[in-house]
């Protein structure tokens, strides 16, 4: 008797892990229509955003008297860094 009580813990957990996964299987809502070539169209813009040019990795230079004061003050720094 004490073995058929040890067996039924594993058979319980087997069941309830199969209802689990029936559980967490099931589907939700409506599911995509379009067949293979909706995935196409869908694969086909994925890699046009690819393709597509993305930001500028370094900033755009700066204008104006702005701009130029932080030229002269990089020039400065380079220039001392140097050790002149």
């Amino acid at each position: 008797m004490r073995v058929l009580a040890w067996l039924a813990f594993p058979l319980a957990a087997t069941v309830l892990a199969m209802g689990w996964a029936a559980w967490r299987g099931r589907t939700r809502g409506p599911r995509r229509t379009g067949g293979a070539f909706a995935s196409v169209e869908d694969f086909r813009r994925f890699t046009d955003a690819l393709a597509a040019p993305g930001p500028r990795s370094t900033p755009a230079a700066r204008t104006g008297l702005r701009g130029l004061v932080h030229k002269f003050r990089m020039a400065k720094v380079k220039t001392v860094g140097q050790g002149s």
